[in-house]
């Protein structure tokens, strides 16, 4: 075992967190000898499909390659979702994706992708579907906490790291502008590239329930919220998460939203 593999490895160990370890490594699109690299350098089991009650890892690939809609792959045992950062080799990847694994075992779901990559995905109603298996909702609970998780996710993506301001009025100009400043923004590279977090935990409460807390980061400018956070036909994202969530804060500069939500 060489010295970069050696030091993955120990970072690996020290991913196994207080909350999840990981079992194994699914990787769609992957070839199964790189796969396999990969797990390897991880001390993970490589696999091509959710297997075994243990927590699986699942990587996304955003090099343009079609996002994997696998209802399998976004229930459980899969817990975390990582899109890895570009690399010239498996070890470099296995080193990369420590410290995301790392993070990953500190939550019950961690998902980490590129502004690109999770636009492709309807990341609200996957959350809720992973959350769900965990926890049942039904009925309107349900429907509330995956408008809350679409609005928070599409607040990250657009509004924070690809900056773009949201419509001002309802109005067919304005509708126009915002899906030219959407698609210019997409095209960007660097803005295309930047990360969202979302982090999910469920804990149980005083009076028996189980609380959901839901932390989403994103790297753009951040923001100041204001008495009320609605501004115009397409600013009133914050105001609907509140009246739905139990819990509702902002945190550094506005690029971080932590929910907490009533099981």
């Amino acid at each position: 075992m060489d010295g970069t593999t050696q030091g993955t490895t120990q970072e690996a160990d020290q991913a196994v967190g207080c909350r999840t370890r990981f079992a194994g490594l699914l990787a769609p699109g992957l070839a199964a000898d790189r796969l396999n690299r990969l797990a390897l350098a991880l001390r993970l089991s490589p696999l091509q499909a959710p297997a075994g009650p243990a927590p699986l890892a699942v990587l996304l690939a955003g090099d343009g390659s079609a996002v994997p809609e696998s209802d399998a792959l976004w229930l459980p045992p899969v817990a975390a979702w990582i899109e890895p950062p570009a690399d010239t080799g498996a070890s470099d990847t296995a080193d990369r994706l420590a410290p995301f694994l790392a993070e990953a075992a500190k939550s019950d779901l961690y998902l980490n992708l590129t502004t690109a990559t999770a636009h492709d995905l309807q990341l609200g109603g996957r959350l809720l579907a992973a959350l769900s298996a965990r926890h049942p909702l039904e009925g309107d609970r349900r429907d509330d906490v995956e408008l809350a998780l679409h609005e928070a996710v599409s607040n990250a993506l657009v509004h924070g790291n690809l900056g773009v301001a949201g419509m001002k009025e309802l109005s067919a100009q304005e509708l126009e502008r915002f899906s030219r400043d959407l698609g210019d923004r997409l095209a960007d590279p660097v803005l295309a590239g930047r990360r969202i977090v979302v982090t999910l935990r469920i804990e149980p409460a005083e009076d028996g329930r189980c609380v959901a807390t839901v932390e989403i980061t994103d790297e753009g400018a951040g923001f100041t919220p204001g008495p009320r956070a609605s501004s115009g036909a397409s600013g009133r994202g914050l105001d609907l998460i509140g009246t739905i969530a139990d819990g509702l804060t902002i945190e550094d500069g506005g690029r971080r939203i932590r929910m907490r939500f009533r099981l």
